[in-house]
């Protein structure tokens, strides 16, 4: 049976590639009430009451300024009939203190401005990824059977750990070698606002990075190829890398880049935590690197902050009936793997997919065309009443696309992929309380409870 509903959706994706080259769409941008900026594109033929795609993108730095892309499966989408909408959100960083209410704002604007769905699919990618899985366990939205979730931080807010234990570890391996710059007391290890580069955008580019922080490579040479740093450089570089669990240099100094100027962001900004602490490293376990462990800051945090983190940030369940394909790049050393303990632990088995493409080089979220398609089509046939995909049948999904020369590979879904545990990765604390009981280890604290400027255009995709 599954093969039967496969056969149809690639023959049905075929005709909609073919025939959707040539279909005009309707597109809308501007700025939300909100502040947020928002974008919806809509094939011909899209009637209220059909199919809306909500694109969540991942994380950038820089502030909202204009309308947001909807995505890499944007033309596939709209060959097939679905509209799709994306917001900026009105926050930038880590908007996850906003994200639900922009969506919210998002559905308004496009109910009012082209006509209510009938049915949503949330999709995203990393912190987008992490929002798709809220927006699939909050309440009150339009009706949802699917949701797809690409390499998603579901960690929530437990991903900052990693970042604070970082870069309050750097400071002890290189005290005396590149200090990173300060803010102000009494949370020194969070820079000022005014101190964050405008131009960091996603923080992927070491480069940028590196000309921000030049003290990291004068501790450790992360800009220099290796036969051109001393020993001491290459001896704190492994330090750290260790430490953080990462092996690949490229990641180390994004990760560095997150644990400076993200990490202050989230500290700082008046609309998340304005100036309070939610991180705890007091009674953290460190001696898998004793000198760290005997040096490090043992904060405490401010139990509200940490509450308020916890809440705009974690991913609770919820989802009840919708369908999720969530997908992870096996190397990713930003938003590990080990993420998807957070789904598998809060969505039942029946209602999940799990799939791990395999990679020799370490990327995060670095799917291919295929693989990405592949997934899309399968949540497609599942919701449309197929029966729940498996990882191999992804892998044979796959592979009929690049055959069909749709869309371009490769195809590495890893069926027998065995995923590092998240609490392997990043050092366990006490969480927050109080906590939802009934959940799993991982459970987190429950939550609490004008006219927009438009243009609109006409596109040829």
């Amino acid at each position: 049976m599954m093969r039967s509903w496969l056969t149809r959706a690639l023959a049905l994706l075929a005709l909609g590639v073919a025939f959707g080259a040539h279909a005009a769409t309707r597109v809308y941008s501007g700025e939300a009430p909100s502040g947020a900026w928002y974008k919806f594109e809509v094939p011909d033929g899209w009637r209220a009451g059909d199919t809306l795609v909500l694109y969540q993108h991942g994380f950038d730095l820089k502030a909202p300024a204009d309308a947001p892309g909807l995505g890499p499966l944007r033309r596939i989408m709209l060959a097939e009939g679905y509209a799709v909408a994306a917001t900026s959100y009105r926050e930038r960083g880590w908007a996850l203190f906003t994200a639900i209410e922009d969506n919210r704002e998002l559905l308004q604007l496009f109910a009012d401005t082209v006509g209510a769905p009938g049915e949503v699919i949330p999709y995203g990618g990393s912190m987008g990824g992490l929002i798709t899985l809220q927006l699939a366990g909050t309440p009150g939205l339009p009706p949802m059977r699917g949701a797809y979730a690409l390499c998603p931080a579901a960690a929530g807010a437990r991903l900052w750990d990693s970042a604070i234990d970082l870069r309050l570890a750097y400071d002890v391996v290189c005290r005396d070698a590149g200090s990173l710059p300060q803010g102000d007391e009494p949370l020194p290890w969070a820079v000022n606002l005014g101190d964050i580069p405008d131009d960091i955008g996603d923080l992927s580019n070491d480069e940028s990075v590196l000309s921000a922080l030049v003290a990291v490579n004068r501790c450790t040479g992360a800009n220099l190829p290796p036969y051109l740093r001393n020993d001491a450089m290459q001896r704190r570089l492994d330090e750290l890398m260790a430490f953080a669990h990462i092996t690949d240099e490229h990641f180390f100094v994004t990760n560095i880049g997150y644990a400076t100027y993200v990490l202050a962001d989230i500290v700082r900004a008046a609309d998340k935590l304005g100036g309070r602490n939610p991180f705890t490293t007091a009674g953290v376990d460190y001696s898998s690197d004793p000198a760290v462990d005997a040096g490090i800051e043992r904060l405490v945090a401010d139990p509200a902050a940490a509450l308020a983190l916890h809440e705009a940030s974690d991913f609770r369940g919820g989802t009840g009936e919708v369908k999720v394909i969530s997908m992870h790049t096996s190397r990713d050393q930003l938003v590990v793997p080990g993420n998807q303990d957070f789904v598998r632990d809060n969505i039942d088995p029946d209602k999940r997919v799990i799939a791990i493409v395999y990679e020799d080089t370490p990327t995060h979220c670095g799917f291919s065309d295929a693989e990405g398609a592949a997934g899309w089509e399968a949540l497609r046939a599942w919701i449309g009443g197929a029966p729940q995909p498996d990882v191999d049948e992804l892998q044979r999904q796959c592979e009929t696309l690049t055959a069909g020369g749709m869309v371009e590979g490769p195809c590495r879904f890893d069926p027998d992929a065995e995923i590092v545990p998240f609490d392997a990765v990043v050092r366990p604390r006490a969480q927050p309380s109080p906590a939802v009981p009934g959940h799993s280890r991982h459970a987190r604290p429950a939550p609490p409870g004008a006219t927009a400027h438009a243009s609109t255009s006409i596109r040829e995709p």
